[in-house]
């Protein structure tokens, strides 16, 4: 069997689980319990993409998870969604199609819900850096873990291990080493957050 195209890459913790399982569900098609994906095998299979997951109980910094990923996916092109967040409907037949033009990354609009406020959010590489109030708007961002990114590329890139910041290090780092993208003008990645009452050593795992 050839490679998938497109490997989906999803960390996510220890009582996460129902979140995990609607997105697993979403990208994959399939109906699984959360044991069932966590001790059936790294990866599941579903025509040209894999679904991977790694959980742990944030022994883990997510800089080092999110790398390790990588290690692991088998497609050609990756893309890791947070368990907490969303993807459009649209959003992996699109990404497909613009998997055909061999880009090194592909970028789209994102969906940006922060404690019920929408915010809208541009991805693409001809930004300098992650910056606020540009093109319109609220947020741009340089290419990172969040958009379609080659594999070989993204392996070749190693990943701070550190529990917070990981995703705008990684994106400065990885950006010389993108010199193509395919941009969809469209809202693919819905991130979603709402604050809670956890303190900040909770949230990231820092004893």
């Amino acid at each position: 069997m050839t490679n998938p195209l497109l490997s989906i890459l999803i960390p996510t913790v220890v009582g996460r689980e129902e979140q995990f399982i609607a997105l697993a569900k979403k990208v994959s098609g399939f109906t699984f319990s959360a044991e069932d994906w966590f001790t059936g095998g790294f990866g599941v299979r579903c025509g040209n993409i894999e679904v991977c997951v790694l959980r742990d109980n944030k022994e883990m910094t997510i800089g080092q998870k999110r790398e390790e990923l990588y290690k692991r996916a088998k497609g050609l092109y990756s893309w890791q969604l947070d368990d907490d967040d969303d993807i459009s409907d649209s959003a992996i037949d699109l990404i497909i199609y613009s998997i055909k033009q061999e880009p090194d990354c592909i970028t789209f609009r994102e969906n940006c819900m922060i404690n019920g406020q929408y915010f809208s959010s541009n991805h693409s590489l001809k930004y300098d850096d992650w910056g606020e109030k540009q093109d319109g708007f609220d947020y741009v961002r340089t290419p990172f873990y969040k958009d379609v990114i080659k594999t070989e590329i993204a392996k070749s890139v190693p990943f701070e291990y550190i529990r917070y910041g990981e995703d705008h290090a990684w994106s400065r780092a990885i950006k010389p080493h993108l010199k193509s993208e395919v941009h969809i003008n469209e809202e693919l990645y819905f991130y979603i957050h709402n604050s809670k009452p956890e303190d900040h050593a909770e949230r990231y795992g820092i004893k």
